[in-house]
């Protein structure tokens, strides 16, 4: 399988993003040793060859932190130049979507410094929402383009990332995930 890696971290002055480069690379060693695997950061990357990058993928993987209850701003941009009309997507003659990266899969692995608990159903600040509610739009860009989300990935949601307890149970998390895709 045709992997691609992003890593969705942007610097933000309360995250360092040593966990995310972290997971990513675990991500690399593993994946590399059954698949063919490509890599991106978006604090720098040339959007035309990121597009060549998800024509050649089948599975494209997404690493970031959650910010402010939101994907970064950096992942928002990266998207935003890189799923270019004609590229990415058209439009028929009802102005309807036409996506063109049909075929292909995505999940992601995201990190958050809040506890499960604040996404609890009785959690006044967030009213109910977890964090898949929240990274619904990201959902629906996928799919716009023709990018449906992964069954052979379950994304992986990653809390309370500030206590280094977690760490290395979040490591071997993801090593189990990842090693499901051996088998594709």
């Amino acid at each position: 399988m045709h992997i691609l890696l992003i890593n969705g971290y942007t610097p933000h002055p309360d995250a360092g993003g040593k966990l995310t480069q972290t997971l990513v690379a675990i991500s690399r060693k593993q994946l590399a040793q059954h698949h063919q695997v490509k890599y991106t950061a978006v604090t720098d990357y040339q959007a035309s060859e990121e597009a060549e990058k998800f024509r050649w993928a089948d599975l494209i993987l997404l690493y970031f932190p959650l910010y402010w209850y939101a994907v970064p701003w950096g992942l928002k941009r990266y998207l935003d130049d890189v799923f270019a009309l004609h590229v990415f997507y058209d439009a028929d003659e009802n102005a309807q979507p036409v996506p063109l990266m049909t075929g292909k899969h995505f999940g992601y692995v995201t990190t958050l410094a809040a506890v499960p608990e604040t996404y609890a159903p009785d959690n006044p600040l967030t009213e109910g929402l977890t964090v898949a509610d929240l990274l619904k739009p990201l959902n629906v860009t996928f799919r716009y383009v023709g990018i449906e989300p992964a069954a052979q990935f379950h994304n992986c949601i990653f809390y309370d990332v500030y206590n280094p307890a977690v760490i290395e149970p979040i490591k071997a998390s993801l090593l189990t995930e990842l090693s499901k895709l051996d088998g594709e």
